[in-house]
């Protein structure tokens, strides 16, 4: 190894030296500059040796299911990050045809270009490649693998290409890196959250801002310190989008906001009122101007809503967000939906787009001033780019294996190419069901997908009146669909003894959705929701230490407590409905237990969410208020609890 071999050569060169010079001092500054420089050589050693790494060429017109869920371009040339495939296509920007396909992972979650080369979160495995992509050769390889925190979803890189960030969901983790000596990413920070994160955005002065995946929290992280700072609160869930404003000094958001306050009847689906999509324009001085030396909320109001946000700094500030710098586009009206707005751009040029996932539409402004049109697309569009030359931006779509390319030179943008990734095989039920799941177009009027609630199986924590109860006037919690299918019977008041009835109600009630009974995936999306898994707890998911005593003890108090009477067995619930001790507003008192497993993912807890935290769950709301727990129980229930 050059770095020992060195070590050796220094170590005698201070052997013969003359005493004067082989002080200790001296030696250790030698010994501490070769240790430096045979690092250096230890990484470039690594580093050629990773580069020989090459990445699998597939034969794109194989069959396949590839899932494209990013997209990036880079050297003349675009990418795609395939979730189903764990392959990467290759787009030849001036021919607009694909030319190579890739394998690189088992599950890819996100792609970004960095200078030269590409960034790729393979999301099986907890890594971010770094992949240098040869066109001469027609060759790509892969010259570094970082691991990250568990579960990364996305990726950020800063202007100047100094920092990168990524986002892990499970974990609640933010890993900042920055290039080493050998110009591959390391890690500097990372950053726990207390929300499990999905989109990223760099501020123009290296800052972080970090969205939350299921609902409406949005945290500005300090980028130096590595430390989070204030959030903010807005009046939606389901984050999929961030941007620069045109002016600068603000954020433009795509998120979806769920009426708790009315019901999923037909007049109310179709007027937008249950459920709104929006393009929200949030001010950076709000984070800015958080904090006092205890948590303090910001309350700021603006046509829409309200927003309000939490900072745990220590310094001092006065609360100045501007209110009317906050804004509201509604995207959608009566009979045109717009289900699950996602990712957006804004040129240089004031032209916004954003894709409109569900409804598999592309929205197009060509000024800020002026009002979305739309253009239809590839099956739900999710991630889109735009070409160095600003004259053509390309779309990833999701489940149709597809690049659609839309012309920016005329008067207004107009789509000029859908391309095709390859041969897509003929889809499972199990993948049929996956794609209804977010297919806004069974809901009325394309307002909204089981995604939009679900998100992506699990849940934005909010209530909603379904009929889900058989009643009107008691919203409950949209429960976690990730282990769905071994916790039947389904409802929060055991209602629906087979899953099947149970999708039946949701596509016509809740969705007021327009097909012919039998015209409805019913089976498809049962498959699907019967593959979901259970997420990790926070505490597995961080690889954290544990107290294998204090859990112990934990579990031994949950079945002496009776709590395995509800929660029992592998999965952590029952077939029964309990009388827990709670009710809802018309009186409602016996509920089905949800499974316990990946609870500390959920919060929100309870059918009504009255409890925001683990010690809510088991301090205030208790279910036997009569007799309450001890503060050393509460302890290790809670720690039990977090190990789920």
């Amino acid at each position: 190894m050059p770095r020992m071999i060195i070590m050796k050569i220094i170590i005698k060169v201070g052997d013969i030296l003359p005493g004067s010079l082989c002080t200790e001092t001296f030696i250790m500054r030698i010994k501490l500059e070769i240790c430096q420089i045979g690092a250096f050589l230890l990484s470039i050693t690594l580093s050629a040796m990773a580069a020989d790494e090459s990445v699998p060429e597939l034969n794109p017109q194989r069959p396949a299911v590839r899932r494209p869920v990013d997209i990036c371009q880079s050297e003349g040339f675009v990418f795609t990050a395939n979730h189903g495939s764990g392959s990467i296509s290759v787009i030849d920007a001036d021919r607009l045809l694909t030319v190579q396909e890739f394998h690189a992972g088992k599950h890819l979650a996100a792609l970004e270009s960095w200078g030269t080369r590409l960034l790729v979160l393979d999301n099986s495995r907890h890594q971010l490649l770094t992949l240098q992509y040869s066109a001469a050769e027609g060759k790509m390889r892969i010259l570094d693998r970082c691991t990250v925190a568990d579960h990364p979803v996305d990726i950020a890189i800063s202007d100047d290409g100094s920092l990168i960030a990524v986002s892990s969901l499970w974990s609640r983790m933010v890993t900042l890196l920055e290039p080493n000596s050998a110009g591959l990413p390391q890690i500097r920070n990372a950053v726990p959250l207390d929300f499990a994160p999905r989109r990223l955005l760099f501020t123009q002065d290296q800052q972080l801002l970090v969205a939350d995946s299921f609902g409406g929290s949005l945290c500005l992280v300090d980028t130096v310190s590595g430390k989070a700072g204030a959030v903010l609160q807005i009046n939606g869930h389901n984050i999929r989008g961030l941007a620069h404003g045109p002016d600068g000094r603000s954020v433009l958001v795509t998120a979806q906001t769920l009426n708790s306050d009315t019901f999923t009847t037909y007049e109310r689906v179709f007027w937008g009122v249950l459920m709104r999509n929006s393009l929200h324009t949030v001010p950076l001085a709000a984070f800015q101007s958080a904090a006092v030396s205890s948590p303090t909320r910001i309350n700021e109001t603006y046509a829409g809503g309200s927003y309000s946000g939490i900072s745990d700094r220590s310094d001092t500030a006065d609360v100045t967000a501007d209110a009317a710098a906050f804004g509201l586009y509604p995207l959608g009206t009566p009979s045109i939906g717009s289900g699950d707005p996602g990712q957006l751009i804004v040129t240089a040029d004031d032209i916004t787009m954003l894709v409109v996932s569900g409804t598999n539409q592309v929205a197009y402004r060509v000024a800020g001033h002026l009002p979305f049109e739309r253009m239809r697309v590839g099956r739900r569009p999710e991630s889109l780019c735009v070409d160095a030359d600003r004259r053509l931006v390309f779309v990833a779509g999701r489940f149709d294996d597809s690049v659609s390319v839309i012309d920016l030179e005329g008067k207004s943008p107009a789509l000029r190419q859908i391309i095709s990734l390859g041969t897509q095989r003929e889809l499972t039920p199990v993948e049929q069901g996956e794609r209804a799941f977010y297919d806004a177009s069974l809901s009325l009027d394309g307002w909204y997908s089981c995604h939009s609630c679900h998100t992506d199986g699990h849940t934005n924590g909010l209530l909603s009146d379904t009929f889900g109860d058989e009643d009107l006037g008691a919203p409950k919690k949209v429960l976690s669909l990730l282990g769905t299918g071994d916790t039947g019977p389904w409802a929060w008041t055991g209602g629906r003894g087979q899953l099947e009835e149970q999708v039946t109600t949701s596509l016509i009630i809740s969705m007021q959705c327009q097909l012919e009974t039998e015209e409805l995936p019913v089976v498809e999306l049962s498959s699907y929701l019967r593959t979901l898994v259970p997420p990790p707890s926070v505490q597995a998911a961080r690889r954290d230490q544990v107290n294998q005593q204090l859990l112990e003890a934990g579990r031994k108090l949950f079945q002496q407590r009776g709590c395995i009477d509800c929660h029992a067995g592998v999965h952590l619930t029952s077939t029964d409905s309990w009388d827990t001790g709670l009710h809802d507003e018309l009186g409602v008192t016996h509920f089905n237990p949800p499974s316990l497993r990946g609870v500390s993912q959920r919060r929100p807890w309870f059918h009504d969410g009255r409890a925001d935290t683990l010690e809510d769950v088991l301090r205030s709301s208790h279910h036997d208020q009569s007799a309450p727990l001890p503060v050393e129980e509460i302890g290790l229930l809670k720690a039990y609890l977090e190990s789920l």
